[in-house]
């Protein structure tokens, strides 16, 4: 039976991979995902089913379309077969080999593993884009978010670290700040940061030398378009533009700070909320939900910290902002203790491939993201060994 599970997972993985390629191909250039149906990019060729299966096709059509025989890229069955990896390997990882504590019994933590699965899926799709465009599709971030919240809801679990009920309320209101924000953004109360430049500045990266040139050419150069972070020379003052995004977080902070107040030092209003978190059927859903919510926001507060003090550090944009509705996204799947570690981590990956670039002179830079993505399957693959080192130090782990 364990087989027939992983080969079925496998399969689905594939098939969302599969999925994934049409987010990766259409998001960035603002296609819709659902029409038209899935077409050759050369000829324009509807693809047949037959020849739209994962993995197979692409091998049985020796990666090239029926129709025009233009070649189709590799990157489509390496998305089908990583996509396939990760939904099974998660499942055998937690499950059967048991290298995560407490994830109980499949037939009842499947909402906690569907989720897991959706972040691990939906990270691969941002560095898929990340790395051919230099920008996060916030869409797909957005859909794991929410995927995280309603999981977390339905179906408590073990994974999902405990927050104090003054904490809960805390991120309740903190969310509650932010929507308060959008919509003094909306009504033009605040204006959003780096909106004097129209569209984003962009720089070559440095040049990639052809190893082998073809019998009879050069040696060709090639580059590759990356985004390039606003600084004065782009006619704006990153520092100032930068403070708007503080502006913007006033609200949450303020209402974050009222609520706990109120909940810590006002007796009937911590007894209220007790009742509400505490108490009741429904009451372990709530906190759960609360958790979730709270390891959004401090997902999300990393990045966006890091991008505030570095840019009024050094007077140039730090990280950008689809990073942090990426963290963001982790938090609201797994709480606040993995985009925690994660975001140490990552730093130490991307050094360990700037080392490599040093070594090989190779100077093909990467986005932040690829690595956070990264950075996040190691923190929720080992977890438990992350928990073991870290104890003597915190008892913030559950």
């Amino acid at each position: 039976m364990i087989v027939i599970w992983v080969v079925f997972l496998a399969v689905l993985g594939a098939c969302v991979g599969s999925f994934l390629n049409v987010v990766i191909y259409r998001l960035p250039s603002g296609q819709s995902i659902v029409f038209p149906s899935s077409h050759c990019p050369t000829c324009g060729r509807a693809i047949r089913w037959y020849d739209n299966i994962p993995l197979l096709s692409w091998l049985l059509l020796r990666g090239r379309c029926r129709w025009c025989k233009k070649p189709i890229s590799p990157r489509y069955i390496l998305i089908e077969a990583v996509a396939a990896v990760l939904v099974a390997g998660l499942f055998a990882w937690y499950f059967i080999l048991g290298r995560r504590s407490g994830a109980g019994a499949f037939e009842t933590a499947w909402p906690m593993y569907a989720a897991h699965a959706a972040l691990l899926c939906g990270l691969l799709a941002c560095a898929a884009v990340d790395i051919e465009h230099w920008i996060v599709p916030l869409e797909v971030c957005w859909v794991v978010s929410a995927a995280g919240l309603v999981s977390s809801a339905a179906s408590p679990h073990a994974f999902m670290p405990r927050v104090s009920p003054a904490t809960g309320a805390m991120a309740l209101a903190a969310v509650a700040g932010l929507a308060l924000a959008m919509l003094m953004v909306k009504y033009g109360l605040i204006r959003r940061s780096f909106t004097d430049v129209e569209e984003k500045p962009v720089a070559r990266d440095s040049l990639e030398k052809d190893t082998v040139p073809p019998p009879g050419r050069k040696s060709q150069q090639t580059s590759k378009v990356v985004l390039e972070p606003y600084s004065k020379a782009h006619g704006v003052n990153p520092r100032l533009e930068v403070l708007r995004e503080v502006l913007f977080l006033v609200p949450a902070l303020v209402l974050a700070a009222g609520v706990y107040g109120l909940v810590t030092r006002v007796e009937v209003v911590r007894q209220v909320w007790l009742r509400l978190t505490a108490e009741g059927p429904l009451s372990v859903h709530v906190s759960v939900l609360l958790a979730a919510l709270w390891g959004y926001l401090v997902g999300g507060a990393w990045i966006w910290g890091a991008r505030i003090g570095g840019t009024l550090a050094f007077g140039r944009e730090a990280m950008g902002m689809g990073d942090v509705h990426l963290l963001a996204a982790v938090g609201a799947v797994t709480g606040w203790v993995v985009p925690s570690i994660a975001f140490f981590v990552a730093p130490f990956l991307g050094l360990l491939w700037a080392l490599y670039l040093l070594a090989s002179r190779n100077q093909r830079q990467l986005p932040y993201g690829p690595w956070l993505a990264a950075g996040t399957l190691i923190v929720m693959l080992f977890y438990d060994d992350f928990r073991g080192f870290l104890a003597p130090m915190t008892e913030a782990f559950r």
